[in-house]
């Protein structure tokens, strides 16, 4: 009878540890999957919107890129400052090696007004023909770019002043010539940041 009872006690025990084993077992796995199961799929609906994103900026994108006649008005811009540029660099040379003859220095400021007078123009044309996704993207710059155009007039007053006197002092004339390539050339740096905003090629 004894041996009975152990036999029995031992069957009882096995049979009770061994559902115990594997719901540890199970319940392990079962919490490390179900750990993963939200995770994975918190991870996904992270990463889903992103190409939608991606999609929505690619379009975007080609709203406001620049048409092929934006492109030809933006070069004939880029053109105009560099000859405003070329031309107050020579302004500055005449005004080192003036000597109380100004009349070449005139004919420079002269040429210098027409120029700036064709770049502005350009400008407000290339302005005009932006749409108003292209204008609301690039409206920072454009503002700068105003405000740089503003600046050259100022200059450019002061240069017509110092010309219209008896004895134009040299030093005056190479500054103000100086801050005009100086200005423009800054303008022209801004011109190259919108025409990238625009994908200008």
């Amino acid at each position: 009878m004894s041996s009975q009872l152990v036999v029995r006690a031992v069957v009882l025990l096995v049979a009770l540890n061994c559902p115990l084993c594997a719901q540890r077992g199970g319940g392990g796995r079962g919490g490390t999957g179900g750990a993963r199961g939200p995770q994975q799929q918190t991870m996904g609906q992270a990463r889903g919107p992103m190409p939608e994103r991606a999609g929505l900026d690619a379009q975007q994108g080609q709203r406001i890129r620049a048409t092929d006649q934006q492109r030809v008005q933006y070069r004939n811009l880029v053109q105009a400052a560099n000859r405003v540029r070329t031309r107050a660099r020579e302004m500055v040379r005449l005004a080192k090696r003036a000597g109380g003859g100004y009349e070449q220095y005139r004919e420079q400021y002269v040429e210098l007004q027409n120029e700036l007078q064709l770049l502005r123009q350009q400008d407000e044309e290339f302005v005009a023909g932006l749409s108003e996704e292209q204008r609301a993207a690039t409206e920072e710059r454009d503002d700068k770019m105003d405000k740089e155009l503003d600046e050259l007039n100022v200059w450019m007053e002061a240069m017509d002043d110092e010309l219209k006197q008896s004895k134009p002092e040299p030093k005056k004339l190479e500054k103000q010539a100086q801050e005009v390539e100086k200005i423009a050339k800054t303008w022209q740096e801004e011109s190259g940041r919108l025409a990238s905003d625009l994908s200008v090629e």
